[in-house]
């Protein structure tokens, strides 16, 4: 398969990737710390359960 032969990525894209990390991380530095309480898990698994499982690389679900 030719995503097996993959070496590395190009310069390009790892300067944009590098960006990206950066930018990302002083974003999170000011975001303000939260706490997930249980309720607000079983509230987000049951919102997903209603929606269908989605796999856009067409591989097997491992779970469903």
């Amino acid at each position: 398969m030719e995503w097996l032969e993959f070496n590395r990525w190009s310069q390009e894209v790892q300067k944009r990737l590098a960006v990206q990390v950066a930018r990302l991380s002083e974003v999170s530095q000011h975001l303000p710390k939260t706490q997930v309480t249980a309720t607000q898990a079983y509230h987000l698994q049951s919102m997903l359960r209603r929606f269908p499982c989605t796999n856009p690389w067409g591989h097997p679900t491992a779970e469903s």
